[in-house]
């Protein structure tokens, strides 16, 4: 069974709406991409699935429970951690402190939680009593991340998890994403323009204005000719 299908989904801000019948789904430990120009709303579809943003119609189903008038805060107790695009983390708090924000769900003692993301971001296990302001922009992602994962979720959204990192930093945060599956089982929804980053998907969606383009596993979908031509500027290689 899907962990999540999203069913004729319209949303959008205000009176305008910004997704139209979209439709999408992934299997439990799957990692899928969504691509797109920016407006098409990607990062719409992920707050959607989050429960920032109600749809006006259509369904959201969560291991085969709607997720439709669920509040954040209930969604992400059933095992959905959502990352945002900016403002990932809090500043003025330690990295400790941080995860320990990520935990608030979980009862008892979080240092087995805490060692767990720190196998996975090795980085930021010596730096635990470091401001989370302080840090370069590639490990306040790793931060952003890991204190998604504080809950073990089941689901993990990602948008747009390698903007604005250098080639080493993009390479060495795919490898960690691939990690979160193999480690945790967790499904991943990644919002993405980066070539590396679809590679590293089993499947692909192509969303422009509001809609699914085409959508494939991912062989088929770096071979699609508006895939390859407009987003990846021409032939592109699949092999990782």
């Amino acid at each position: 069974m899907n962990i999540l299908e999203v069913q004729s989904l319209v949303a959008g801000y205000g009176a305008q709406d910004v997704l139209f019948d979209v439709s999408i789904s992934i299997k439990p430990g799957e990692i899928v991409s969504v691509i797109g120009p920016n407006g098409a709303g990607k990062s719409t579809l992920l707050k959607v699935i989050a429960g920032i943003i109600k749809p006006r119609c259509g369904e959201i189903l969560f291991r085969g429970e709607s997720l439709l008038n669920t509040h954040p805060w209930d969604i992400t107790s059933r095992g959905v951690s959502w990352v945002p695009q900016d403002d990932k983390v809090f500043p003025t708090m330690t990295i400790k402190e941080n995860l320990e924000m990520g935990a608030f769900l979980v009862c008892g003692d979080i240092s087995r939680q805490i060692e767990e993301v720190c196998v996975i971001f090795p980085q930021l296990k010596d730096r635990m009593k470091q401001l989370a302001g302080s840090l370069s922009g590639g490990q306040r992602q790793m931060l952003a991340i890991a204190r998604a994962l504080m809950t073990r979720p089941d689901l993990l959204l990602l948008d747009e998890p390698t903007a604005g990192l250098a080639p080493n930093l993009v390479y060495m945060m795919l490898n960690q994403i691939r990690e979160i599956t193999a480690r945790m089982n967790s499904a991943v929804l990644v919002v993405t323009q980066s070539l590396d980053a679809v590679k590293l998907s089993d499947k692909g969606y192509l969303l422009s204005a509001g809609l699914i383009k085409f959508e494939e596993k991912t062989d088929s979908f770096l071979a699609n000719p508006d895939v390859r031509e407009l987003y990846f500027g021409g032939q592109v290689s699949t092999e990782t």
